[in-house]
């Protein structure tokens, strides 16, 4: 077994492609290409060995699981945005690129030599880099959301949040969090935390702390958030688990059975970030479609450190 190579091979060779590939215009990689690039991605990721040709490729080169129905799956099963833009027929560039880059990496013979969650890191690795490109690619302006959605804080973030879905990985939720915080505790320093904070391993016991309180936000928990929250629970501190809607039965029921001398509470995302927001606005005396643009205002305060465009808003006239 080898140690993790500091330059992830994969990644490597993918830089190498989008060097050809990419648009002098507007400096982005055609979609086509991104998919293609995931779809060998996912087969090496799904294998326990080197991939050959004739498990990648029909006889005419056709690349294999690329076709209309698969892509979906595809894009949902690595967090990508579902809409690109592209026709319904899946994938159609020729074969000849995707099989020089499989050849490249060998069919994933450049990692084979590292145990297999060495191998699943390295896979994950460079199908974040594809999703940041195809990010890139998707979504050069910043996210549209109708004025009306600006009459009420829950309307506006859940109209955010089905916006952005499937293309902000945590990054939009610890924005919004992190925005609700700054407004309720005004006198609090809340840090701007790094995109994906929510839902990777940061060396943080939480993403937010004020006094006594600890908020950890992740769109999907995982072992270290579960870990995390008891630990601090078990300190006598009050914790809040912010977690996507469709996380928050099995986040209430994994936390349920445990007994700590604090409190933890599962919330999910539009409830927590708008929760206390009309007697925020009734101590400041003002409408509520003002605190809304409040609260979208120091949202994008928090999310353009995150240097995505595409998942700041654009405020109403």
């Amino acid at each position: 077994m080898h140690a993790l190579p500091k330059i992830n091979p994969l990644i490597e060779a993918i830089q190498k492609s989008f060097v050809v590939k990419r648009r002098k215009k507007d400096d982005t990689i055609p979609r086509s290409w991104l998919l293609v690039v995931l779809c060998l991605l996912d087969m090496i990721g799904d294998s326990d060995h080197v991939l050959s040709e004739d498990e990648v490729y029909t006889y005419d080169y056709t690349l294999k699981r690329s076709r209309a129905a698969a892509i979906p799956k595809l894009l949902e099963k690595h967090s990508f945005p579902l809409k690109l833009g592209m026709g319904a027929e899946g994938i159609t560039t020729r074969g000849a690129p995707g099989l020089r880059l499989f050849r490249e990496i060998e069919g994933g013979g450049v990692i084979a030599g590292h145990a297999k969650d060495e191998r699943l890191s390295l896979v994950s690795q460079a199908i974040g880099f594809v999703r940041d490109e195809m990010l890139k690619t998707v979504g050069q302006g910043p996210v549209q959301i109708p004025s009306h959605c600006f009459d009420r804080p829950r309307s506006f973030v859940e109209s955010l949040l089905e916006a952005v879905a499937n293309r902000s990985n945590g990054r939009v939720e610890q924005a919004l969090v992190g925005a609700k915080l700054a407004l309720r505790f005004p006198k609090a320093t809340v840090p701007h935390n790094p995109g994906f904070a929510g839902d990777r391993q940061t060396g943080r016991d939480c993403d937010f702390e004020v006094d006594d309180l600890r908020v950890i936000v992740s769109v999907s928990p995982k072992k270290q958030h579960y870990e995390s929250a008891a630990i601090l629970a078990d300190q006598g501190r009050t914790v809040h688990l912010v977690v996507a809607k469709k996380s928050l039965d099995a986040a209430s029921r994994k936390l349920g059975r445990a007994r700590h001398k604090g409190d933890i509470i599962v919330h999910e995302v539009e409830h927590y970030v708008t929760s206390n927001m009309s007697e925020i606005a009734t101590d400041r005396k003002i409408t509520s479609r003002e605190m809304c643009l409040i609260l979208a205002t120091e949202y994008n305060q928090r999310i353009r450190a995150d240097n995505d465009e595409s998942l700041q808003v654009t405020m109403p006239d």
